[in-house]
């Protein structure tokens, strides 16, 4: 005897009625994988913010090469110390187009009897090289004139034209930058003669970095080579190497811990999403089995679940994008030093991995409707 053919119910959208069918349970669901998701999209948020602002400054700098002391890789966590013998020595090139120094010092900072501890970097007022991007203010910096960064700004409340302390010294400040946030800390700038001046005299002749232009019609591998046979005693680097040498301290130290947290967070989501399927075909034994007594077949079943898989993950990415756009201002105002940027291909990539943990989820559901037989539609 041939089997009875399976037709017509494929118009009923049956993996919405199922699934939805106990709304608390479809609700209670749905927030719950989209409270998952949305930690997946503050992650990724938190890791591009951190990405664009602890680079910010160095990935923005109109010049060619960085030169700074041996054995030092990178603006962030490491040190280095020039002799400005080494500013006259690299001017003499003519691959050199222009030098401009930077001096970086960690030092704390007072503000209404606080203490902070910040990057200080002392730069030349007039050189762009090393001035910092400005939301507000001016980067034309006076004697005693600071520009701090904007997430410092919000944590500490300062404005333009409040004043505060480094090492016991009032500094007013003149301009709030942008792309100068490294998270554990951040940069904050001072006129070159005010950070000398912090500086105990036997110390006032160095700098920690040269940021070098090319001539024109020079290339940058032909300045780098150039300044490498110059100073071989120190370490230069293409803009390029540079900057990637400072987002590999930040995935260093950063990147594990957010990829972590998102794996779990990923993991709550399916979990969740299991237990509704599971729980789902538990309780409609009868219905699965009357579908397969009228015909359905293995894989229509199978899409069965799945399409209730999907839906759910929709509504979930649906929740969990709402819970990102309205905890952000929040989430921001409680703790102002964060900085979270979300691009719309990353945010695509998480509704991926969603759909992907979806149909990871229908797996065991679908071990348990396998042992589900036709004869349980006639089960008293």
């Amino acid at each position: 005897m041939s089997r009875p053919r399976f037709i017509g119910i494929r118009r009923v959208p049956l993996g919405w009625r199922m699934v939805s069918r106990d709304w608390i349970r479809f609700f209670v669901t749905v927030s719950g994988s989209g409270v998952a998701l949305s930690l997946m999209l503050f992650l990724v948020g938190v890791y591009g913010g951190v990405k664009s602002e602890s680079n910010g400054y160095v990935e923005s700098r109109p010049i060619d090469v960085w030169v700074a002391q041996s054995n030092t890789t990178n603006l962030i966590r490491s040190t280095s110390f020039l002799d400005l013998y080494w500013y006259d020595t690299l001017l003499e090139s003519p691959s050199v187009g222009s030098v401009a120094p930077l001096l970086r010092l960690i030092t704390t900072m007072t503000i209404n009897g606080t203490v902070y501890t910040a990057f200080v970097c002392g730069i030349e007022p007039g050189v762009p090289a090393t001035r910092p991007m400005l939301t507000v203010g001016s980067g034309e910096l006076a004697p005693g004139e600071i520009v701090v960064d904007r997430a410092f700004a919000r944590r500490t409340g300062l404005r333009i034209g409040d004043t505060l302390l480094v090492q016991e010294e009032p500094f007013r400040v003149a301009g709030i930058s942008t792309g100068t946030n490294a998270v554990i800390t951040q940069f904050t700038f001072i006129s070159m003669t005010d950070a000398r001046n912090l500086l105990p005299k036997s110390l006032r002749n160095i700098v920690s970095f040269l940021l070098v232009a090319a001539k024109p019609g020079v290339s940058t591998a032909a300045l780098a080579a150039d300044l490498r046979e110059r100073a071989p005693s120190l370490n230069v680097f293409t803009a390029e190497e540079f900057s990637v040498n400072n987002l590999d301290e930040m995935r260093t130290g950063l990147l594990p811990i957010l990829a972590t947290v998102a794996v779990f967070g990923g993991a709550v989501g399916a979990a969740v999403l299991t237990l509704l399927l599971y729980g789902s075909i538990l309780e409609r034994r009868e219905d699965y089995a009357l579908l397969k007594a009228i015909g359905a077949s293995r894989s229509f079943l199978t899409l069965l679940v799945f399409r209730q898989c999907l839906t759910v993950v929709i509504w979930g990415f649906g929740f969990g994008l709402l819970t990102y756009a309205v905890m952000k201002p929040v989430l921001m105002q409680f703790v102002p030093i964060l900085t979270i940027s979300l691009s719309w291909r990353a945010a695509t990539l998480i509704g991926l991995a969603a759909i992907v943990m979806g149909l990871l989820s229908a797996w065991l559901p679908l071990s348990r409707l396998e042992r589900i037989y036709p004869g349980e539609v006639f089960r008293a």
